[in-house]
């Protein structure tokens, strides 16, 4: 499907909504994190499941060796997150982001 998105429609970011877990001590069990490995065409995973809380989104390099930006902020609206992206003319991207306390 990421393909299908960035190279037949032409999709400047590609975010997956995931509810695998962010790790796991078995590494047999897929995960956020095997996810933004094993893929190409992915920029953000936002996960759930795990419950994980981050302060801010962790970075992981794909398949084609490019940063995937993979997050979690809890569980049971405790947190809130804020990913902004920003692009140039030449569809450079820079991305911040932030957990927020509630």
């Amino acid at each position: 499907m990421s393909v299908l998105l960035k190279n037949e429609e032409k999709c400047d970011l590609v975010i997956c909504l995931s509810h695998l877990g962010y790790a796991y001590k078995d590494a047999q069990r897929p995960s956020d994190l095997q996810l933004a490995a094993k893929t190409d065409n992915i920029d953000l995973i936002i996960g759930g499941h795990t419950h994980t809380f981050l302060d801010k989104p962790v970075t992981r390099q794909n398949r084609l060796d490019k940063s995937v930006l993979v997050n979690q902020v809890g569980c049971y609206g405790l947190n809130l997150g804020r990913i902004d992206f920003y692009f140039d003319s030449k569809k450079n991207r820079k991305s911040e982001g932030v957990s927020i306390t509630v």
